[in-house]
């Protein structure tokens, strides 16, 4: 490593961190977090950040204040380079802060209609880096970090940025940096709260009936009370198969402490009883609402509702077929697959057609130009 590496852990050695960075124009940052993979919920395990002369190494699992830092995230004066940094956003929006001056230059680099790559296949393309052996995977709680962990984490940082001089030169020459500045504004204010994990997820309704649903859906939601006991997640607590088994032959329940894939902590007596008492107040629910007991869990909906999603449906088909299918292939001929297929994914053209998003400025020009070239009629929610 080239630049010096500070591992922090005491908010005294942080605070003199904040007060130099606040005086920098430019940041680079990246994040290492735990998504209920080795504990409960979503987690910061480390901040890594360089100014251009120094690299830190901001441990959140030390004795810090890790809001100490916020005031340099949350600084609009300060620019925070960062690459294929959504889930970033989002567990920082879940730490209570609100970052300003992003610019992820992994949207950089589709803008330019190259291909969507990690970082480190990023750097090695871009700027000729030697491959290196990914530590993502590993459990950042554990402490002491291993050389090997401080080192990846350092990288993450480190190069970008050159990467950003390298990737603005490019869009300068393809007179499209005002692309990335609207990109920007939008990633910026778009709606970060993370997504709360699916404690019964809904895929598993349609394997089961209503009965069984309703039995299910308690069972996992015990499932996960006792996940936060232990602060792990739920599947290393109790496996979801278990759940879904006593939901089908809730009598199973009686032999509670006999069954394998549950964590000894829950495996006895005390819990059987809770989960017996609790399968019998769905047996109660159940008679009261006079369920049958091959009755769908599949949620119906009205024939109103049913002729408006099939309406939906045509309208997006029509307009797929007939706007942005030609359209598409065009914008294909003159910026790439990549960049075509960032602009008018299937995910954004449905979002457009119902008005779940909007296309920036720039998308907007690029559609109504193809379009007027091909004769078409553009439509009313471009």
């Amino acid at each position: 490593m080239k630049y010096p590496v500070h591992y922090i852990t005491d908010d005294k050695a942080l605070e003199k961190v904040v007060s130099q960075l606040l005086k920098k124009p430019s940041i680079a940052i990246d994040l290492e977090f735990d998504k209920n993979h080795y504990r409960y919920g979503f987690n910061l395990c480390l901040m890594q950040i360089f100014d251009g002369e120094d690299c830190y190494l901001i441990d959140p699992l030390a004795d810090l204040n890790i809001e100490k830092i916020y005031r340099v995230i949350e600084s609009e004066e300060i620019t925070k380079l960062c690459f294929a940094f959504n889930e970033d956003m989002r567990l920082l929006f879940h730490l209570g802060t609100t970052p300003k001056g992003i610019k992820d230059l992994a949207i950089a680099r589709i803008l330019t209609g190259k291909q969507s790559l990690s970082l480190s296949n990023t750097l090695i393309d871009e700027l000729g880096r030697e491959p290196q052996v990914s530590q993502q995977k590993s459990n950042w709680f554990q402490r002491p970090l291993t050389d090997e962990q401080k080192h990846y984490a350092a990288l993450d940082v480190v190069d970008l940025f050159e990467l950003q001089q390298v990737l603005e030169g490019q869009l300068e020459k393809q007179n499209r940096m005002a692309w990335f500045e609207q990109e920007m504004i939008q990633f910026e204010t778009s709606d970060w709260v993370a997504v709360p994990f699916e404690v019964v997820p809904e895929k598993d309704r349609k394997e089961l009936s209503l009965r069984e649903w309703m039995r299910f859906e308690k069972l996992m939601e015990l499932r996960d009370e006792f996940a936060k006991q232990l602060n792990r997640p739920a599947f290393k607590v109790i496996d979801k198969q278990i759940m879904k088994d006593l939901s089908i032959n809730p009598d199973k329940a009686k032999n509670w402490s006999t069954i394998k894939r549950v964590h000894p902590k829950f495996r006895n007596q005390h819990v059987q009883e809770r989960i017996v008492l609790m399968i019998s107040k769905v047996e109660d629910e159940i008679k009261s609402q006079n369920i049958l007991k091959d009755e769908s869990s599949r949620k119906s909906i009205s024939k109103e509702e049913r002729l408006q999603r099939n309406q939906g449906r045509n309208r997006l088909n029509q307009l797929k077929d007939t706007f942005f299918k030609p359209v598409k292939e065009e914008l294909t001929e003159e910026v790439g697959e990549h960049l075509s297929n960032y602009v008018l994914s299937n995910r954004k053209i449905q979002d457009f057609v119902f008005q779940n998003a909007e296309l920036l400025a720039y998308q907007r020009d690029l559609l109504i130009k193809i379009a007027d070239s091909k004769g078409l009629k553009t439509p009313e929610m471009i």
